[in-house]
C-alpha cells in the first residue's frame, strides 16, 4: 500500500479560492447566476422572462460541478472515463436513452472522447468552442443558464430544437464582464461589489488552526501560493478569511498565474504595480517574500533549488480544481505531487462518519447521479472526475482541516495506481459513501 507524508516534501504550495478560502458555495452560486443573467438581459437582449424566474429545487438540482457543454447541440453531458456519453440533457430536459443514441450513436462523442486523453487539448483553439466542463464554484451557474437559454430559443422555434446553438460566446462575454479582474478596484460590475460589500455572506472564516497549521509548515519546508485571482482580489477575500498578516504565511506568493498555462507554458514573471504587471522579473529576480503575477512552473521549480539547496526539490501543490491544479501540476510539473479538495466528497457523505456538508443540496444532484461514480448494468464503476482523482493525485481531502492535526512525518495511506487501487485509500478521512461498493 502506498502511503503519503507532509515531511517527504521540500515545498508545500495551495491554491487560494476553495481550497484555503472557502466559499457560502450556495450564496456565490446564486449570486453568479443572477449576475450572468442579468449581462445576458441587459447586453445580450435575451428574455427575462426565461432567465429571471425564482429557481425552484429542479434548477438547483440541475447544477453539479464536473459537467460538460456540447455547445453546438445545446446539450449538457456527463461522461465516463473514456469519454462517452453517460447521462445528457437537451436545455434542461433530461435524455432518455433513444435521444442519448440519436445525438450520440453508441453513446460516443468526438469532442468528449479528445478530452479524456487530453483535457487541455480543449483548453483554447478550435476545440475550446465545442466542449468546455464545468470545473469550480465560479462557473457551477454556467451550465444552468446555458440549459435555460437553449430551452429559451427551442420555445422560440416552436418547440423544436436548433439545427446549431450558438450561445456559449454570449456566456463567455459574461464571464469576462463578471471577473474582469479591472473591476476590482473600479467598483464595476456587479460581482466583486456585492462580494466586497458583504463578504460574511460569501466568504468563510478560516479556521486559526489552519492559518497555525501553514505557518508551521514553512518552519521546515517553503510554502508557497499559485492562485488565479489578482492581487486586490487576494486581498478582499484573504483580509476577511484569515486578516491582514496573511502574506507571511508564504514564501512566494504568484497571482494571476493563468492557470493550467502556468505548468505547461513559459510565460514570464511580472512585478507588481498597483496591483498590475510592472517589469518582467526572471529566475534570477525572485526573491522570499516576493509577491508576482504570471509566471510559470519551469522557473519557480528553479527558485525553489536555490532558496532549498536540493537540486530538483520535491513539491506538493494543493487545490480544487481538476484540470488546473491536479491534472496540470502532475503531467506538466518537474517533480510535483498533488492533493485535491473536493467538498463533494463531504457532500456525499463519508464512509463511517456521520459529519455533514452545509451545501449539501447543492453540491450533490439527484438529476446527475455522484460526482464520483457512474452505474453502468447495475454495476458501479469510476466516473470520469473519481478516475482523474486517483490517477493524478496522491490524496483527495473536503478540506484542508482533515489533515491539519496529522504529524508531517506520519505515513497517510494514499491513492496507488496498482490493481486498479480498488480499496480508493487516498481518500482521507474515508471515502464517500457513493463508492462504498466499487
Amino acid at each position: 500500500m502506498s502511503v503519503f507524508r507532509f515531511s517527504d516534501y521540500d515545498c508545500i504550495g495551495f491554491d487560494l479560492d476553495s481550497t484555503i478560502v472557502r466559499y457560502h458555495i450556495t450564496n456565490l452560486v446564486l449570486l453568479e447566476y443572477d449576475v450572468i443573467t442579468t449581462f445576458l438581459i441587459e447586453k445580450k437582449g435575451y428574455h427575462a422572462k426565461y432567465l429571471k424566474e425564482p429557481l425552484t429545487h429542479r434548477d438547483i438540482d440541475f447544477i453539479q460541478k464536473g459537467l460538460f457543454f456540447d455547445f453546438e447541440k445545446g446539450n449538457i453531458v456527463k461522461l465516463t472515463p473514456s469519454g462517452s456519453v453517460y447521462k445528457a440533457s437537451h436545455g434542461t430536459r433530461m435524455l432518455n436513452n433513444d435521444e442519448i443514441e440519436k445525438y450520440y450513436p453508441n453513446r460516443q462523442w468526438t469532442y468528449g472522447e479528445i478530452f479524456s486523453k487530453n483535457p487541455l487539448m480543449t483548453w483554447n483553439g478550435p476545440y475550446s468552442a465545442k466542449i468546455r466542463t464545468l470545473l469550480d464554484c465560479f462557473d457551477m451557474p454556467a451550465g444552468l443558464v446555458f440549459a435555460k437559454v437553449v430551452d429559451a430559443l427551442d420555445t422560440e422555434n416552436g418547440g423544436k430544437p436548433l439545427d446549431q446553438y450558438n450561445i456559449w460566446p454570449d456566456i463567455l462575454d459574461a464571464f469576462a464582464d463578471m471577473y474582469s479582474r479591472e473591476q476590482v478596484q473600479g467598483g464595476g460590475g456587479n460581482f466583486y461589489p456585492e462580494l466586497k460589500k458583504n463578504p460574511a455572506k460569501y466568504i468563510h472564516k478560516c479556521d486559526p488552526r489552519t492559518l497555525e497549521w501553514i505557518k508551521k509548515l514553512k518552519e521546515t519546508k517553503k510554502t508557497y501560493l499559485i492562485t488565479g485571482s489578482n492581487l486586490d482580489f487576494v486581498e478582499v477575500t484573504t483580509s476577511y478569511a484569515f486578516g491582514e498578516n496573511w502574506k507571511s504565511l508564504f514564501d512566494v506568493i504568484i497571482c494571476y498565474a493563468k492557470k493550467p498555462a502556468f505548468f505547461t507554458d513559459n510565460r514570464p514573471f511580472y512585478s507588481l504595480k498597483n496591483y498590475f504587471e510592472d517589469q518582467v522579473i526572471t529566475t534570477k529576480d525572485l526573491k522570499t517574500g516576493g509577491i508576482y503575477n504570471q509566471g510559470n512552473w519551469k522557473e519557480l521549480a528553479q527558485f525553489f533549488s536555490n532558496i532549498t539547496g536540493v537540486d530538483n526539490p520535491k513539491c506538493l501543490y494543493v487545490g480544487d480544481n481538476m484540470l488546473q491544479d491536479i491534472y496540470a501540476p502532475s503531467c506538466y510539473a518537474s517533480n510535483c505531487d498533488t492533493m485535491v479538495i473536493s467538498e463533494e466528497q463531504l457532500a456525499e457523505r463519508l464512509l463511517n462518519h456521520d459529519i455533514t456538508h452545509h451545501h449539501e443540496d447543492i453540491l450533490t444532484s439527484k438529476i446527475w447521479g455522484s460526482f464520483f461514480h457512474v452505474k453502468e448494468n447495475d454495476v458501479i464503476k469510476d466516473s470520469f472526475w473519481n478516475f482523474m482523482i486517483k490517477k493524478y493525485s496522491k490524496l483527495c481531502i473536503p478540506k484542508l482541516e482533515m489533515v491539519i492535526d496529522i504529524p508531517l512525518n506520519e505515513p497517510i495511506n494514499c491513492f496507488t495506481q496498482e490493481d486498479g487501487d480498488k480499496e480508493l485509500s487516498g481518500y482521507h478521512p474515508a471515502k464517500p459513501v457513493t463508492l462504498a461498493n466499487i
